[in-house]
C-alpha cells in the first residue's frame, strides 16, 4: 500500500468514527492525527466534502408522492459493518460527483513557452518552459506539478488551504508568492519571494517554515533551507520576463539552462566547459547567445554541426 493509499484509508476510518460513533471534532487523538501531516488534512477534507454531498441524496423524493423512508434510511450497524457501509457510500458519492465537483483543470507550456493563468479564486500561476500543472479548487485548493517550473501568487483565503504537490513533497502557501520547480524525479526546489510556506515530504512531516528570500531543496528524507540575496532572487525569477540572467556560471551550466528553453540545442567542447559567463540574454534566442559567447571568448561556431549549435575552442 502506498503512502497516499494509507492516508486515504486512515482518513476514511476517522470520518467513519465521527459519523457512526458520534466522535467529537475536538477529539485529541483525531486532532493529533490531523495536524501530524498536511496530507492528512487534505485527504480528510476531501472525503468529508464528498460525504456531506452524499447526505443530500436523502432529501430527494418523487414529485408526486413521498419517498419510502426505508429506501434512504441509514441504519446503525455493528462497528465493522458500519465502516464498510460508510466507505461504500463514500466511494459512491465520490464517483457520482467526480466530474462536477472534483474535476481537475490542466495547464501546460511547450519548450520555450510561457503562460500566465488566473484562477477563479484570483490566484495567479506563471508556467515556465515545458511545464504542466493540474489544478482543482474546492475546500482545499490543490495544484499538482507534473513537470517544469511554476510561480504562484496566492489569493488569501483562510478557509481554503492552497497546497502544491510535486514528487511526494507538499508545499502549503501561507499567503505568499513562491516558485516550485521539479528538478528531478525525487527533488523539488522551492523559492519564496513573498510571505512564507510550509513544506513536508514523504519522510519529513514537518520542517521550519520558509520565508521570503529563502530557498529549499526538498528530498524524500531531507529538506535543506538557504538564505538568498535579493539580486539572486531576481536572477532566478528572470524567466518570468523571458530572460536568462547569468553571473559567473560556467559555460556548461549556462548552456544547460539555455537548452531548457529551446528545441535547437547548444553544445560545446569539453575543453571550454569551465569558462565563466555573465550577462542578460533572451531565453529563446540561442543563436544570439552563441554569437555573444563566440565574440567574448574567441570561440568558433561549427558550421557543419547540423541542427545543434556547437561551440568549439579557437
Amino acid at each position: 500500500m502506498s503512502a497516499v493509499e494509507r492516508i486515504e484509508e486512515e482518513a476514511s476510518r476517522w470520518l467513519a468514527m465521527r459519523d457512526t460513533c458520534g466522535m467529537a471534532a475536538n477529539d485529541p487523538e483525531f486532532n493529533r492525527w490531523l495536524g501530524a501531516d498536511i496530507r492528512h488534512r487534505v485527504a480528510y477534507l476531501k472525503l468529508e466534502a464528498a460525504w456531506q454531498r452524499s447526505e443530500r441524496l436523502r432529501e430527494l423524493k418523487p414529485v408526486d408522492r413521498a419517498a419510502d423512508p426505508d429506501l434512504l434510511k441509514l441504519h446503525r450497524r455493528p462497528w465493522p459493518v458500519a465502516i464498510a457501509a460508510t466507505l461504500a457510500l463514500l466511494s459512491l458519492a465520490i464517483g457520482t460527483w467526480a466530474y462536477v465537483e472534483f474535476r481537475w483543470e490542466r495547464y501546460e507550456t511547450p519548450i520555450g513557452g510561457f503562460s500566465r493563468v488566473v484562477l477563479d479564486d484570483g490566484s495567479i500561476i506563471d508556467l515556465n518552459t515545458n511545464s504542466a500543472v493540474r489544478v482543482r479548487l474546492r475546500r482545499v485548493r490543490e495544484v499538482h506539478l507534473e513537470r517544469g517550473e511554476v510561480r504562484f501568487e496566492v489569493a488569501p483565503d483562510s478557509a481554503r488551504p492552497f497546497v502544491v504537490t510535486a514528487a511526494g513533497a507538499n508545499v502549503r502557501a501561507l499567503g505568499t508568492a513562491f516558485t516550485v520547480r521539479l528538478r528531478a524525479p525525487a527533488q523539488v526546489d522551492v523559492l519564496v519571494s513573498e510571505g512564507r510556506v510550509a513544506i513536508a515530504s514523504e519522510r519529513v512531516r514537518r520542517s521550519p517554515p520558509l520565508y521570503a528570500n529563502e530557498a529549499a531543496v526538498v528530498l524524500p528524507n531531507h529538506v535543506s533551507v538557504t538564505r538568498i540575496e535579493p539580486q539572486l532572487l531576481a536572477r532566478r525569477l528572470a524567466w518570468t520576463s523571458g530572460r536568462i540572467v547569468l553571473q559567473g556560471e560556467t559555460l556548461a551550466e549556462a548552456i544547460a539552462e539555455f537548452n531548457r528553453y529551446n528545441e535547437r540545442q547548444l553544445a560545446f567542447e569539453s575543453s571550454i566547459a569551465s569558462l565563466r559567463v555573465a550577462g542578460s540574454f533572451n531565453a529563446t534566442d540561442p543563436e544570439s547567445f552563441a554569437a555573444a559567447l563566440a565574440s567574448a571568448f574567441q570561440l568558433r561556431i561549427d558550421p557543419s554541426s547540423g541542427e545543434a549549435i556547437v561551440l568549439r575552442s579557437p
